[in-house]
């Protein structure tokens, strides 16, 4: 774990707060990054600590994916005491949100696109959400480079917002951030502060609009504007334990 001393120091100071939300991504924080999209499992510990920390008082817990509400939750399980924001922030809980004509249309034919792209690159996979749609290239066989060039094309001529990930790249038809979601979150619940965990790009949305008082984790390599870092899912269960212990200690 990155500089142990400062982050256990800003978890104690983030736990004394009146008012606490905890916030994590979901793929590569609670749960590791597999091949396969759909064979992903959370850490138990993490979950349950999470879980500590959603019954304290004046605690809040929410879980934060780029994959869409329905399928976030039967992940997390929907009985979970968290708030679930699925869609990169578009999916704020069950009830989604409707698409305009014109968004269908563009998302029917970017999908089209992606499925043509899918027939000619074996495990090339095109994850379909009520929002976007997603190609996953981490399992592309054969020239994967020519892949990842036919999906940049696409990204040249698609009018919203594209979102890339690890070896993924998301054509959606709204403008939410993940950022937007979790500020709106903690106006709603005002909480002072926002501890917040997340490894990839779209989680920079977040760490960028983090004031003082919150606390942004980084998970694994590469540049970011979180103030901490932490290897792993298996560390982000030692933070998420140590900051259920250190808030419950003080509520």
């Amino acid at each position: 774990m990155t500089d142990l001393n400062g982050l256990h120091h800003a978890l104690v100071e983030a736990a004394t707060v009146r008012s606490l939300l905890v916030a994590s991504d979901f793929d590569g924080v609670l749960a590791p990054i597999v091949a396969d999209p759909a064979a992903v499992s959370a850490r138990p510990a993490s979950v349950e600590a999470l879980e500590t920390l959603a019954a304290l008082n004046a605690t809040s817990v929410a879980v934060v994916s780029g994959r869409d509400y329905r399928t976030l939750a039967g992940f997390v399980g929907p009985s979970a005491p968290f708030t679930l924001i699925g869609s990169h922030g578009a999916e704020v809980g069950p009830e989604g949100a409707a698409l305009t004509d014109d968004e269908q249309a563009q998302l029917a034919q970017v999908t089209a696109e992606l499925h043509a792209l899918a027939d000619r690159h074996p495990g090339f996979h095109v994850e379909t959400k009520p929002l976007s749609v997603a190609a996953h290239l981490r399992r592309v066989e054969g020239d994967a480079t020519a892949a990842a060039e036919a999906v940049d094309a696409l990204v040249e001529t698609w009018p919203a917002k594209v979102v890339s990930g690890k070896e993924v790249v998301e054509f959606t038809v709204r403008q939410v951030t993940k950022g937007d979601a979790v500020t709106a979150l903690a106006d709603s619940l005002q909480a002072e502060a926002v501890v917040y965990l997340g490894d990839d790009v779209t989680d920079e949305d977040v760490f960028t609009v983090l004031g003082p008082t919150d606390v942004g984790i980084k998970v694994g390599e590469g540049q970011t504007a979180a103030r901490h870092r932490v290897a792993d899912p298996s560390e982000v269960t030692t933070v998420l334990v140590e900051l259920a212990r250190a808030r419950a200690a003080s509520v």
